[in-house]
């Protein structure tokens, strides 16, 4: 079992599973698939349209741009270095999951349930990520994230070393949300309903006029 620090004391299991015992046999994300112990490294997948569940797998310089999976359920797998721009997966579950160095722009994601997920190094420029609930963390980390749309729950959501400017936040809740090592000075809208998460005192100053604004304030020289 192998965990990765985030500080403070807290950390999230990564996935589980052997590189030498993951089976190289064809495997397609079209269709109803149920996959297990798998290296998926080789073969296109965009367009795909399917549904299923994929566990104890490396998925690997793929190509899943475009991908419809809907719904689909991820348990101890990890994803590197693969195109899912324009892809909309809704709803997925992710348990021990990691999106590591790919592509995401225009990424349609609705996470109906995420437990110690991290994502890191990808651009979510003109994406759209819905989440209905963290359990340990879901960490974003070094990420980008121009004129992406993000909603629901954040409570547990890590933003670490994030470019945020011109994301929209529309949450509902944000209970121990760390915003506290990412820009937020050019967030585009809603930092006003992000209630319960972490700034630190130089990124609020900074934010100061962004918030009075969406309070109705008029602010003057």
């Amino acid at each position: 079992m192998d965990f990765r620090d985030l500080g403070d004391r807290r950390s999230i299991q990564r996935p589980s599973f052997e590189l030498a015992d993951l089976d190289e046999n064809e495997f397609s994300f079209q269709g109803e698939f149920d996959g297990d112990e798998l290296l998926v490294e080789s073969g296109g997948f965009s367009h795909a349209k399917g549904e299923g569940t994929l566990a104890r797998s490396l998925v690997r310089s793929v190509n899943l741009s475009e991908s419809q999976l809907s719904p689909l359920e991820l348990a101890d797998v990890r994803f590197e270095d693969v195109d899912l721009s324009n892809a909309s997966w809704q709803p997925v579950t992710m348990r021990r999951t990691e999106i590591i160095r790919s592509r995401t722009m225009g990424f349609r994601l609705f996470l109906e349930s995420a437990k110690d997920v991290y994502i890191d190094g990808c651009r979510w420029d003109y994406s759209s990520i819905h989440i209905e609930g963290v359990k340990g963390a879901l960490v974003f980390n070094d990420c980008m994230f121009r004129e992406a749309v993000i909603t629901g729950d954040l409570s547990n959501v890590m933003f670490r070393d994030c470019d945020l400017g011109g994301v929209e936040f529309e949450a509902d809740k944000a209970a121990n949300c760390d915003l506290t090592t990412s820009r937020v000075s050019d967030v585009a809208r809603g930092l006003l309903g992000l209630r319960g998460a972490r700034i630190t005192a130089e990124q609020a100053g900074s934010a100061a006029i962004l918030i009075a604004a969406e309070a109705g304030l008029t602010v003057s020289d």
